[in-house]
């Protein structure tokens, strides 16, 4: 593969339990924080001719221990969401509930992208011919590509690059990305071992996602797999519908008990769509990495 790769240290928020340090430039005033042990790796994709950046966060030891392979937490939005999921993984550390692992985030290379419109493409696995917003556009459908960029080239890249082990893989989003994740579960389900999904658009397309998961059900009775999935109380208020799928989605995977199938779902009180993300994450996170702790 052609694979452009760049290391840089990646420019962020202050993060707790991460070393900050200051850099100053000729067009900046002030300083601005980075985040230490972290990379943006660049990628062109063959399958899309979309230029990506994979977010990296690398395991605390992992320049000291040289021999140790660690488990993957993949997640959607990284140009929103990987600073968060970067300060989350501090704490949890900290706290002893997860065990070191790489954090990478999907993302975009290029100045003055339209986030919105791109992530909407790429985490919508049906075109919706009539479909527009100003925040989200028109282009829909673009997940199945996408899932093969993730396939065949993000996951080769990291594997190829660091000391990973292949045998644990975690798959997380929101909202959109969130309906990316269960989409990736339902279409390829050797790829990964566990997914955290919040607030996740199982509304899309008329509910196109249940028809999926009931043709699942039907092929596959087993299931050896870690879920953990979350709405939030306060949604949306003008589309109460969202958070009453989501709620008819976990009592469905709830229904149909897939043997070996954990799953975890939890409506988080006095939390609204995008704010949930943090605790949605803490939680999600605690829940998959709960039996390689055990093990």
């Amino acid at each position: 593969m052609n694979w452009q790769t760049k290391t840089i240290i990646h420019a962020g928020l202050l993060i707790s339990c991460l070393s900050a340090v200051y850099s100053q430039d000729s067009s900046n005033t002030f300083p601005c924080y980075k985040l230490e042990g972290t990379e943006i790796r660049e990628i062109h994709s063959k399958i899309t001719n979309q230029d990506y950046e994979l977010n990296v966060n690398l395991p605390y030891s992992y320049k000291q221990n040289s021999t140790k392979r660690y488990p993957v937490v993949y997640f959607c939005d990284g140009f929103y969401d990987f600073p968060l999921l970067s300060e989350i993984y501090g704490d949890e550390i900290f706290d002893k509930t997860i065990g070191e692992c790489f954090l990478v985030g999907f993302s975009y290379k290029g100045k003055n992208l339209d986030y919105g419109k791109l992530r909407t493409y790429d985490y919508s696995p049906t075109d919706i011919k009539k479909w527009y917003t100003p925040f989200l556009g028109n282009r829909t459908g673009g997940a199945p590509e996408f899932l093969n960029v993730v396939e065949k080239e993000f996951i080769p890249f990291i594997e190829s690059t660091y000391r990973v082990d292949s045998t644990f893989r975690v798959l997380g989003g929101s909202s959109m990305g969130g309906l990316f994740t269960l989409y990736a579960m339902f279409t390829k389900p050797a790829l990964f071992n566990s997914y955290i999904s919040i607030s996740p658009a199982v509304n899309w397309d008329n509910g196109w996602l249940f028809g999926v998961e009931e043709a699942f059900h039907q092929q596959h009775p087993e299931f050896s797999a870690s879920l953990y999935m979350t709405g939030a109380e306060k949604e949306f208020a003008d589309q109460p519908a969202f958070l009453e799928s989501i709620k008819s989605f976990g009592a469905v995977l709830q229904k149909h008990h897939y043997k070996n199938f954990r799953f975890k779902f939890r409506v988080l009180d006095d939390s609204y769509h995008a704010g949930s993300k943090p605790e949605g994450y803490t939680r999600g996170l605690k829940f998959v990495f709960e039996p390689l702790l055990q093990k």
